[in-house]
């Protein structure tokens, strides 16, 4: 019988690899979980409704009391307008319109009432801006992505009723890509080339966690994810129509480093209602000033490096939710919170990383049957106007309006 546990476990993170291709519009990403959608992510780590504690809190796998498996997918939906700030075409309208897919998943085996055992693959961070290829910032961005996958296998031990205790050891894969235009004036032309920059690679990271249960209705917990430094490596490519000189593929890298985060969340259920809340700490003043890409290529002559200083700031994401109970098969959900935006001010702020801070609202449902488990999520995001005035690209200065995100969530859980 265990031996066929540990099939499904494998089969089912097997097909969470397969599916785990996250991109989405913001930079730090929290969406590992529908169930935690409904509720804006209030209370995550501790709930115990789901297997997502392996991301965001190790020790809450003890909430858990059976093993088995769980598939996420998220899709997210972004909307923005940007409009040209001075020079020429003053108030030219740019646009970003898309949709991209977040999913992951998770598998738990419980060893036995003391011991649990965990694996999981999701996105803690994911970047993607896109505009048309003749907008009016198109030699300073086109497509900006990045893509990071954690591949977490985690243990938690429960001390007693009251204490438990998780850790997570994490790879984590990292693939970034910017396209943008460019024309070569000093060498006497005005037709536009293209520009394109890719890297991936690995790097190690942990986390750990801690839970307090006051009793089965109140309970508090705390986890700490370690800053992580990437090593990125790949190509810089530019090509010209009518330049030769221009055309070529050399090598490129950048090492950017991604923050450390503290999460802090609570529970407490009264009669059919169950209330939960989040702070979470992201240190990004010691990991993320600047992003330095370097490339052999012709047009990084004569210093060999490109580099956007962002300084970025502290910042703190909070969170509150409530969920109805309605019967033993179905629970309902409703959620908001305030994201804070780690952009340090208009100058700082990029048309690749036209960031604001955002206000949730959510709903949700969970319905339960047998062994099975169907969740369902819905957020709407709104971001703050916004300017970007980036010293670094004077003549593509824009506004930011009508910024918004969709998030749609379906999830599938089983327990063996």
């Amino acid at each position: 019988m265990k031996v066929n546990k540990l099939v499904k476990m494998a089969v089912a993170v097997a097909v969470a690899f397969h599916m785990t291709n996250a991109r989405a519009a913001s930079y730090q990403l929290n969406d590992y979980s529908v169930t935690g959608l409904g509720r804006s992510y209030a209370g995550v780590g501790i709930m115990g409704d789901d297997y997502s504690a392996i991301a965001y809190n190790p020790a809450g796998m003890t909430l858990m009391k059976k093993s088995g498996v769980q598939q996420v997918f998220n899709m997210i939906g972004v909307k923005s307008d940007a409009y040209k700030i001075g020079g020429a075409n003053d108030g030219e309208k740019g646009k970003m319109d898309f949709w991209q897919p977040v999913p992951a998943g998770f598998a738990q085996y419980n060893v036995n009432d003391k011991l649990f055992l965990g694996a999981g693959i999701y996105a803690p961070f994911g970047l993607k801006t896109k505009y048309k290829s003749d907008w009016f910032g198109n030699e300073a961005a086109i497509l900006s992505k990045l893509d990071i996958v954690d591949f977490n296998v985690s243990a938690a031990y429960k001390f007693n009723q009251h204490w438990s205790f998780g850790v997570s050891g994490i790879m984590r894969y990292i693939y970034g890509r910017m396209t943008q235009k460019f024309t070569p004036t000093t060498l006497g032309s005005t037709e536009q080339g293209d520009i394109n920059f890719n890297v991936h690679g690995w790097s190690k990271t942990a986390a750990f966690g801690l839970m307090y249960e006051h009793n089965e209705n109140t309970r508090f917990g705390v986890s700490y994810r370690l800053r992580s430094a990437q090593t990125a490596k790949g190509t810089f490519k530019s090509k010209h129509p009518t330049i030769g000189m221009l055309n070529s593929m050399d090598h490129a890298w950048a090492n950017p480093d991604l923050p450390e985060t503290v999460t802090f969340s609570a529970y407490h259920r009264y009669k059919d209602l169950g209330f939960s809340g989040t702070a979470r700490w992201t240190h990004w003043t010691s990991s993320f000033p600047n992003f330095t890409i370097y490339s052999d290529s012709l047009l990084f002559k004569p210093t060999g490096e490109k580099n956007t200083n962002y300084r970025y700031k502290n910042t703190w994401t909070l969170s509150g939710g409530l969920d109805y109970y309605y019967c033993k098969n179905l629970t309902f959900r409703l959620g908001a919170a305030w994201d804070q935006s780690p952009t340090n001010g208009a100058e700082r702020r990029t048309i690749r990383i036209p960031d604001s801070d955002r206000w949730w609202m959510s709903v949700g449902a969970s319905y339960m049957k047998n062994n099975w488990q169907v969740d369902v999520g819905y957020a709407h995001l709104i971001a703050k106007t916004a300017k970007a005035l980036d010293k670094e690209t004077p003549d593509v200065h824009a506004k930011y309006k009508h910024t918004q995100s969709n998030i749609f969530g379906v999830q599938l859980q089983y327990k063996f």
